[in-house]
């Protein structure tokens, strides 16, 4: 038996910013905006229906709104190659996806998700209700 590694050396490891630390790292800032009225919940499965797929769901909650949960964006990847992925709006009626070749697209596509109409006004009436609720 050969004590001796085969593999070969894999130098420095580089660091990668993967999309879920992206996503976590959103959900932290949004917490902080909303001083803790809305809290954040990342869920990770394999997709339901691509195979070699993860998904990572962002979903917010309003724990004094009756708790209310509804997810916001949903992003979709190789579980090995991270780009390019697929960034959808969930907050929507009917969802719409987005690709995003590189890091730099994926974070236009979350603030093109974040900004819109439908994401501002679920989160400003969660907080409007949930100061409400707090105060009586």
């Amino acid at each position: 038996m050969s004590s001796t590694s085969l593999w070969p050396s894999f130098g420095a490891i580089q660091t990668i910013i993967t999309p879920k630390m992206i996503l976590k790292e959103q959900a932290v800032f949004l917490e902080k905006l909303t001083s803790g009225y809305i809290n954040t919940e990342i869920q990770t499965a394999a997709h339901p229906t691509l195979l070699n797929k993860v998904s990572h769901t962002l979903k917010i909650t309003a724990p004094v709104v009756e708790n209310y949960s509804t997810a916001i964006v949903q992003v979709d990847h190789d579980m090995i190659k991270l780009y390019p992925l697929t960034v959808t709006s969930r907050i929507k009626a009917m969802p719409v996806a987005y690709t995003a070749a590189d890091q730099d697209e994926y974070l236009a596509l979350l603030k093109r998700v974040f900004e819109e109409k439908e994401t501002l006004e679920t989160i400003q009436s969660l907080l409007a209700q949930s100061r409400s609720n707090e105060k009586g």
